[in-house]
């Protein structure tokens, strides 16, 4: 017969200790009658939990004179190895055992030990959310107090000359400032775009060159998004830095909507803009202005020559809006 090794707990004369030996499991007695001074303990096999129902004493030997041990308090539970003739329970207290009286404490049934257990891991999970997600707050505003001092640091760099009206922009940007000089000779706005250009130019190159002529004074546009309709968030979030920064220097700056399109080559439809848009403008932090200029040209009209690109009188129109409503003319 396979052999088990049974540990069981003895209380006399008021000290606790351990007495152990090899027997076969099955012959394993549910309970040891122990005689003590003033009372009898009849100690269990196996502990039996037990729910505290209000503060009370945890002493020494089973006698309202004897030396207080510790206390427990009311929801708490226990683990009881027997109980008295005299109505005290047999109680594990930290690191030691001692005897709490009957009307502290209840003994507590599978279902309800059940829900108990339950409802601690349940409580057990909830401060480990609780603590997981007080701990990325600290890391997310730790992570933005960083951010914003690199974003005071920035702001203190002024360039030499800083440029009146700044647009930028990708291809549209470009035919823009072309129907502007053919009309008026020059534009009068600095003007960083390029032809088919993409989030990651306007990344990697668009606002370094522009960063270097925009300080006090400066007005900025910013019309892109058409290449790359999926990544309005990417833009919101350099616009939302370098914004902050230029706004710190004394800038102004604005994101104009992406444009109208009609029928073209490159599935790029109205729905998708008009997404791009929605998410983008609800990205954006309160210093960047955003100019809905697809509403203005569905009102005034538009002349398209591509689905994409617009004709010299729409492209004048679009120009005249954006220099209005930053009040450079």
């Amino acid at each position: 017969m396979k052999m088990k090794r049974w540990t069981y707990l003895a209380a006399c004369a008021g000290v606790c200790f351990l007495l152990s030996g090899s027997r076969a499991y099955a012959a394993q007695p549910q309970s040891v009658t122990i005689p003590m001074p003033g009372f009898v303990v009849e100690q269990w096999a196996q502990p039996r939990p037990m729910s505290v129902s209000r503060t009370a004493q945890v002493r020494s030997l089973a006698q309202e004179g004897a030396q207080p041990i510790g206390s427990v308090e009311p929801g708490q539970m226990v683990n009881a190895w027997g109980q008295t003739d005299n109505g005290w329970y047999f109680i594990e207290c930290g690191q030691t055992l001692g005897y709490v009286r009957y009307e502290a404490a209840a003994p507590v049934d599978e279902a309800t030990l059940q829900l108990i257990q339950e409802q601690n891991r349940q409580a057990q999970l909830a401060a480990q959310a609780a603590a997981a997600a007080a701990e990325e707050a600290a890391a997310a505003a730790a992570k933005e107090a960083a951010r914003q001092a690199q974003i005071a640091a920035a702001a203190q760099i002024q360039p030499a000359v800083a440029a009146g009206v700044v647009f930028i922009g990708d291809s549209r940007m470009v035919t823009l400032k072309e129907d502007v000089e053919e009309a008026f000779g020059v534009c009068p706005a600095a003007v960083v775009a390029q032809n088919g250009s993409r989030y990651e130019w306007f990344h990697d190159s668009a606002i370094p060159q522009a960063d270097r002529i925009i300080g006090q004074g400066s007005r900025v546009i910013i019309n892109m998004g058409v290449n790359d309709l999926s990544d309005a968030s990417k833009y919101a979030q350099d616009v939302n830095y370098w914004g902050a920064v230029w706004t710190q220097r004394g800038a102004t700056v604005y994101y104009a909507s992406v444009n109208p399109v009609w029928a073209n080559s490159h599935n790029i439809t109205q729905e998708r803009v008009d997404l791009f848009n929605s998410t983008l403008r609800s990205q954006l932090i309160p210093q960047v202005i955003w100019l809905d200029s697809s509403g203005y040209l569905m009102q005034a009209g538009v002349h398209a020559t591509d689905g994409l690109h617009y004709k010299a009188d729409t492209n004048l129109v679009l120009y005249n809006y954006y220099m209005t409503a930053i009040g450079a003319i």
